[in-house]
């Protein structure tokens, strides 16, 4: 009994430095959507070790986009993803933020198979469903490039249906609507069914002529506390990246997803898999801001209702944080 006893007190004592040690080193608490892909590198950043990294990640899961932005902005998470537009409109009411870049993924406008080689001018008369709501980056720049290349309004001559991406999905599996803009995850799905791509952002871009990768999403955190925590900021978003650069080049890093393989059927993940590798941001500079400001111009013509824009004129550069942990080709 005495050495049972000895033997539980020795273990205690030997776990204890570690406890110890964990419990001196740095929170970083990430809001994360309960769906959304982000969870998919987290769920590899959750298997790390504090101690090799330097600070212990604490994952704050919630609900929507605009609970996330809530929760940073009152102090109940440190990091999230998000738009840049958002941080920039910050501004104008002196809230400071940072933005990272995290994906340049974006939406795709994908068709029935009836559709299937034509440009965006032949929606005329059909139904178009749209992820998201006119206050929407995707659906105002796939707006703005229908009327400069074709002279044609998606807002007027299209039947619009503004919904969920699952419920846009099965209406385009049973033949409901005739094309959907949608997140780029639910577009792969839909590609992977045989249903064509229409036309890309990457397209879209090009017309505006923007040929570097533009960010969609990014991390956001605040300005004073991105200051106060620098190295902590670093030493995340270069194990981010690290992530993500493994599950580019390793196909057998993603068996070890559950938020993946155990939601996506088998015969998808393929085509998930690309379409994630697509979005991995290579480049960070002067380059691409220049891009930022100019896709601001086009955003603020076509957003009639201001309600991305409001009074933003251009992109503070200040709202762009700066490391190393990106390649820059600029």
């Amino acid at each position: 009994m005495r050495i049972a006893v000895l033997i539980s007190l020795f273990l205690v004592l030997l776990l204890l430095p570690t406890a110890h040690a964990s419990s001196q080193l740095p929170v970083l608490r990430v809001g994360v959507l309960t769906y959304g892909t982000l969870n998919w590198e987290l769920d590899i950043a959750k298997q790390d070790e504090p101690e090799d990294l330097g600070y212990q990640l604490e994952l704050v899961k919630l609900g929507s986009p605009q609970a996330l932005t809530i929760a940073l902005q009152g102090g109940a998470v440190d990091m999230i993803i998000g738009d840049w537009l958002w941080a920039a409109r910050q501004q104008i009411n002196q809230r400071q933020f940072y933005f990272y870049p995290y994906s340049t993924a974006a939406g795709t406008l994908v068709t029935s198979p009836a559709l299937s080689n034509k440009a965006i001018n032949a929606l005329a008369g059909k139904t178009l469903g749209v992820a998201g709501g006119k206050a929407n980056k995707n659906y105002i720049l796939y707006r703005a490039y229908a009327l400069r290349q074709f002279n044609f309004d998606i807002d007027t001559s299209t039947s619009v249906k503004f919904a969920a991406p699952p419920m846009l999905n099965q209406l385009m599996q049973r033949g409901d609507i005739d094309a959907v803009l949608t997140f780029w995850h639910y577009a792969a799905i839909l590609t992977k069914d045989n249903y064509p791509t229409m036309l890309t952002m990457k397209d879209v871009l090009d017309s505006f002529g923007i040929q570097t990768e533009m960010p969609v999403l990014g991390w956001l955190f605040k300005r004073e506390w991105g200051d106060q925590h620098a190295d902590l900021v670093n030493a995340f978003l270069q194990r981010s990246y690290t992530i993500r650069h493994m599950l580019n080049s390793e196909d057998k890093a993603w068996k070890n997803i559950d938020s993946f393989t155990k939601k996506y059927p088998e015969a998808v993940q393929p085509a998930l898999i690309q379409a994630y590798r697509q979005g991995i941001p290579s480049q960070w500079g002067p380059e691409t801001w220049k891009n930022m400001q100019k896709l601001l111009t086009v955003i603020k013509q076509y957003d009639d209702e201001k309600a991305l824009t409001d009074k933003l004129d251009n992109i503070p550069t200040s709202i762009f944080w700066q490391n190393n942990v990106l390649t820059v080709h600029e």
